[in-house]
């Protein structure tokens, strides 16, 4: 028999992970306060239908109702077995239809025959059809007393509004990593399988919150080995291939010690071993969205990790500033975003890499246009005390002539303005930087002539909040970097070469 059936729990205080729903359930049979229709919802092997069983039990019992059915009287033991008369397990997904819903209406009228109370476990209730479903309201409207019906679905949101609002409802979260690590342990030890803890993490990770998910990994990798061989996490990557997990945490290593020819080896392997390109950049953000939690809260990510991942992301986050970790999540939210569009995950995630490795958080063009336009603001204001200025008949709202030195500068402040009406735009703006103003025309240059087309429909948009930041208004162009065209390539940018940056900002600032 497989282990998840096996171990499957037969009392609440064998249910782990859901200790909200198995207190509210087990007060409310304590206290006779049972209702005709529950609704259990969660991801799949969170324990619904378990539980549903267990209620079950604890309902008709010899010695109940109880909150803990002794499982050894006649009507436990029919129940564990299958058997009982008066517990009916109904799938949804097989008898979905009016046919079948006007069958169970018509059996559901007749007393238990055995028992204390019928019970209906619906499992995928989620799959009913909507005439299905109809039918099945009017048995919920007016139950008979003998009757107790168990809803269980992984997506709630499909029923219809008149079924949910009759039942109560019970949501069953994912189980915590340590806490499923934990019951394979003990699973593991009763069954003389020898796992070591990373093996366990590994398959906690994989199994996304199911512990039956899990269970069934930790009997398929037992088969895996040979009679005295311990499951490891080798094993583990063998048996059901790489997640691309140890690929990200090695590209997290390489990111804080800015090593940048680490960082594209590690792609180059990870891209020859055939892994998905998107589903590593996800798993990248999931790391530093682990060093983020812990730079707020080390405590959250208790629920999250396996201890020894959570102690390792904790020492992690200390070798990074917040605004570095949030960067790394800006850019490279970004590239997940252009690998969908672009076709090319790869060169997305490399350029998102490189950037923030080779530049670093402060080496942005417009953090540098904002340092030169304050050094030029001090270098100005003798000269404006000595000689006020002449009057003229506009004025930008911080003074002085536009120039692409302050359009820079207060990018960043457009581009939340354009972005906060059109978030849309949020990618496109990310590649787009000014390159000159001539007379009362600002250009724009971009990647290809897909983002130009792009933001040439919003151009009005733009345009509006660049007076609005900067007090003047300009007429925006836009153009397609040269590179894309087949001719000469431009000038890099500040954040793709480091060195530009300080020779600018060298030029700018002698006296």
């Amino acid at each position: 028999m497989s282990l998840y059936r096996t171990w499957r729990p037969r009392t609440f205080a064998g249910l782990v992970g859901q200790d909200a729903v198995v207190r509210t359930l087990a007060s409310a049979v304590e206290g006779g306060k049972l209702a005709h229709a529950y609704l259990f919802s969660g991801p799949r092997g969170s324990g619904k239908t378990s539980a549903a069983k267990i209620l079950a039990r604890c309902i008709n019992c010899a010695a109940g109702p109880t909150a803990e059915p002794d499982n050894t009287c006649e009507n436990c033991t029919a129940m564990l077995a299958g058997t009982a008369l008066d517990v009916l397990e109904i799938d949804a997904a097989s008898n979905r239809g009016i046919e079948d819903i006007r069958a169970l209406r018509e059996a559901v009228k007749f007393a238990p025959s055995t028992m204390r109370m019928k019970v209906y476990i619906i499992d995928e209730a989620h799959m009913l059809t909507k005439e299905g479903a109809n039918a099945f309201l009017k048995t919920l409207e007016e139950p008979p007393p003998h009757a107790v019906f168990i809803l269980a679905t992984t997506e709630p949101e499909k029923l219809p509004v008149t079924i949910l609002s009759r039942c109560q409802r019970y949501a069953f979260g994912r189980i915590a990593i340590p806490v499923m690590i934990g019951r394979m342990r003990e699973i593991a030890i009763a069954e003389r399988i020898a796992i070591d803890d990373g093996a366990l993490s590994a398959i906690a990770y994989r199994a996304d919150g199911g512990l039956r998910d899990a269970l069934t990994m930790l009997e398929q990798a037992a088969s895996f080995v040979t009679e005295g061989e311990t499951i490891s996490v080798e094993t583990i990557d063998l048996a059901f291939g790489a997640t691309g997990r140890e690929v990200a945490r090695a590209l997290l290593d390489h990111a804080i010690e800015r090593d940048a020819a680490a960082v594209l080896r590690s792609i180059d392997e990870a891209g020859d071993a055939g892994a998905d390109m998107q589903v590593l950049i996800r798993s990248l953000i999931g790391e530093f969205r682990n060093l983020l939690v812990a730079r707020v809260d080390p405590g959250l990510l208790s629920r999250d990790l396996a201890p020894e991942d959570a102690r390792r992301a904790a020492e992690r986050a200390g070798a990074l500033t917040q605004a570095q970790i949030v960067r790394a999540l800006h850019l490279l939210t970004e590239a997940l975003a252009m690998a969908r569009s672009s076709g090319h995950p790869r060169l997305e995630l490399e350029t998102a890499m490189l950037r923030y490795v080779l530049a670093g958080e402060d080496q942005t063009l417009e953090t540098l246009g904002a340092r030169v336009s304050a050094l030029e603001g001090r270098a100005a204001a003798p000269a404006a005390k000595a000689a006020p200025a002449a009057k003229t008949a506009t004025a930008p709202k911080a003074g002085g002539p536009i120039t692409i030195q302050r359009v820079r500068a207060a990018w960043q402040s457009i581009r939340t303005k354009v972005e906060s009406e059109r978030a849309t735009l949020r990618v496109q703006l990310s590649r787009a930087m000014p390159e000159a103003v001539e007379g009362h025309a600002l250009i724009v240059r971009l990647a290809d002539a897909w983002m130009v087309d792009t933001l040439r429909e919003h151009a009005a948009l733009i345009e509006s909040a660049v007076a609005d930041v900067l007090g003047a208004p300009l007429r925006v162009t836009f153009k397609a970097d040269a590179r894309g065209k087949g001719g000469a390539a431009p000038a890099p940018l500040a954040e793709e070469n480091p060195d530009v940056l300080f020779q600018y900002a060298n030029e700018r600032i002698k006296p």
